[in-house]
């Protein structure tokens, strides 16, 4: 029994140290899954991505980028598999906005195996419609592409207010453009004494200055039949509320318009703008050819197109500028001649009922020129222009031979009018044969007028016949009633006569015989 017994015990223990010896066996985990990455996933409602992981782990876990949420987290090791759903979140937050894309990785862990599988969510690039508006002009380069477009001939909705305006959202330095081509650049188009349809591109929308200054320093050789300004030719447009600080010097191959706004304003608003600086005009190189130039608009032009009047009108504007030079190679003071008017300098309409109208324009600074005609608000008015509530309080010295001179307009002609309009400016012309008068040098046409208004500056004419404080030569006119007479008269600083209650009638010029009947309410005006 005892050997029984021991043999037993015997088998006992080999059968406790086999089961021990099976138990510290080494067991090798694994860890895989079906991807072995996940990448390109929708940045906009992208749909669930799905894996399934293999692991003898005896359980598992696994971290996830915070973008990313998987069911089950967590779980017991399936040699068979275990599906997993990962619900991503949206990379995206609206049509107009662009978002970057974003990656991470799926980190599983258990039983001392790792796995990791990348992770990668696209970003959203916008759409952008090129057409698209931002509001306005805000920086300088989208002023230089709002240009390129009025010239291309494309839409301008991308500088469009809600409004519909081209709104200036800063102000503009164009001092680096020592040539410069202006906001549409179309040529033959209110060249000689009547517009014709412009060829090429015209700035036809709202300009809106907001306030803010454009500086523009800039010289022009203008060539035949061509315009200039910082706008070239504008059609049926509006320009409003925009202050421009000029160094500008102009000269003319033949006909040509130039204005430091625009150069033909055809059918255009343009109202409060204000325009300083200084003006160089060289004058044109070829005589017997009209070359208009304005502080404001060169040529001004109204029409009635497809029975609609399309007319311009200036109003509430202001220039200040210290205006120089010469007619270069033209002697002529006619409709051919260089013409200089403060805010305008020549302008029409097609005999229709369309006109023109200046209104409360106000010209400053001083004019040492030497061109057929120059006057503080207009070089001349040829047919349907009304100059109204219009002062010039500048100076003006000019040396031209047989010129056409005056305070407010040189000439106006028919269906033309001055009304209400103010010269406070001593002018002052040396040549023998040249005309001038406070308010006008030529009065040319059996239907234009003059009413209201005063002259106060003193007219120094060497001209003994046709000068006067009102107007040189009252030619033909419909009529000329409540005009004020002040200011001094004669041929030399030394030598003038001041406008008194007595003799006031005998210093506004020369009226042709037969007219004097046409004039009425004339008065002494006294500062």
């Amino acid at each position: 029994m005892r050997t029984i017994f021991r043999t037993a015990c015997m088998l006992l223990a080999g059968a406790a140290l086999l089961a021990s010896c099976k138990e510290k066996e080494e067991v090798t985990y694994y860890m895989t899954a079906d991807k072995t990455a996940i990448s390109d996933v929708a940045a906009n409602n992208p749909s669930d991505e799905t894996l399934v992981l293999k692991t003898n782990a005896t359980s598992w876990l696994v971290l996830t980028p915070d973008w990313v949420t998987a069911t089950p987290n967590s779980g017991e090791g399936k040699e068979d598999g275990t599906v997993i759903t990962l619900k991503i979140a949206s990379n995206y937050k609206n049509e107009s906005t662009d978002t970057s894309p974003r990656s991470g990785v799926l980190k599983f862990s258990g039983s001392g195996q790792t796995l990791e599988i990348p992770i990668s969510q696209n970003g959203h690039t916008a759409v952008v419609d090129p057409n698209a508006s931002i509001g306005g002009i805000p920086d300088m380069a989208e002023f230089e592409d709002f240009v390129k477009a009025v010239n291309n001939g494309d839409a301008l909705t991308r500088w469009l207010n809600s409004d519909g305006e081209v709104e200036l959202q800063t102000n503009i330095d164009l001092s680096e453009y020592s040539e410069w081509t202006p906001i549409g650049a179309a040529t033959k188009s209110g060249n000689g004494n009547t517009a014709s349809k412009p060829e090429g591109p015209c700035f036809e929308g709202k300009f809106n200055g907001a306030g803010h200054t454009i500086t523009f320093k800039s010289s022009a050789l203008i060539p035949d039949g061509g315009t200039w300004g910082l706008f070239g030719v504008t059609k049926g447009a509006v320009i409003k509320d925009l202050k421009i600080v000029a160094d500008v010097t102009v000269e003319g191959e033949a006909v040509a318009d130039a204005g430091i706004l625009v150069g033909t304003a055809y059918g255009t608003t343009i109202e409060n703008v204000s325009v300083s600086g200084s003006l160089n005009i060289k004058g044109n190189r070829t005589n017997d050819k009209r070359f208009a130039i304005g502080g404001i608009a060169g040529f001004v032009f109204s029409a009635t197109v497809d029975e609609a009047l399309l007319e311009s009108n200036i109003t509430n504007c202001e220039a200040n500028l210290n205006v120089t030079g010469d007619s270069g190679a033209n002697v002529k003071n006619g409709g051919t001649g260089v013409q200089f008017g403060g805010i305008a300098g020549f302008s029409t309409s097609d005999k229709t009922d369309a006109r023109n109208h200046i209104e409360n324009c106000t010209f400053g600074g001083a004019m040492n020129v030497a061109s057929g005609r120059a006057a503080g608000i207009g070089g001349a008015a040829n047919w349907g222009t009304i100059y109204k509530n219009c002062v010039n309080n500048a100076s003006m010295h000019n040396e031209f031979t047989n010129g056409r001179e005056a305070g407010v307009v040189c000439v106006i002609a028919e269906q033309c009018a001055i009304i209400d309009c103010v010269n406070n400016g001593n002018l002052t012309t040396i040549d023998t044969s040249t005309t001038l008068g406070g308010i006008f040098a030529l009065l040319n046409h059996d239907t234009c007028y003059v009413e209201g208004g005063a002259n106060y500056g003193d007219i120094i004419c060497a001209n003994e016949k046709y000068r006067g404080l009102i107007g040189a030569n009252w030619s033909k006119f419909d009529h000329v009633t409540k005009v004020g007479v002040g200011g001094r008269l004669g041929d030399d600083a030394n030598n003038l006569t001041a406008a008194s209650a007595t003799n006031f009638m005998e210093l506004i010029g020369f009226v042709v015989e037969g007219k004097e009947t046409l004039i009425s309410d004339l008065y002494f005006a006294s500062k």
